[in-house]
């Protein structure tokens, strides 16, 4: 098993079900997994070489929504890079809740 899905099983309590689901989006792309597993293994952000998508890293998403868990910070960077119109428009808006 993943150490991402360990982590929606174990720490956020998800069914199996749920956790595949919320792993396959934040491993979607190599880099954005690879810097997420780096914070499952070290509980701090990464502050050398950290990914930026289209002028985001992880740090600045957590500063700007601190509403956001970690895996909401690492899905909405998938966001960022997918759907980059939409990204823009969440920050716009403040990151409203659902």
């Amino acid at each position: 098993m993943s150490k991402i899905k360990e982590y929606f099983i174990n720490e956020k309590k998800t069914t199996e079900a749920v956790a595949e689901l919320l792993t396959k989006k934040i491993t979607k792309h190599s880099d954005i997994e690879e810097e997420f597993v780096f914070w499952l293994e070290n509980r701090e952000l990464k502050q050398e070489s950290s990914l930026e998508i289209n002028g985001y890293t992880a740090e600045k998403i957590q500063t700007i929504a601190p509403h956001l868990d970690i895996a909401g910070v690492y899905n909405f960077m998938v966001t960022l890079r997918d759907e980059p119109e939409t990204a823009k428009t969440i920050i716009k808006n403040g990151f409203p809740r659902k």
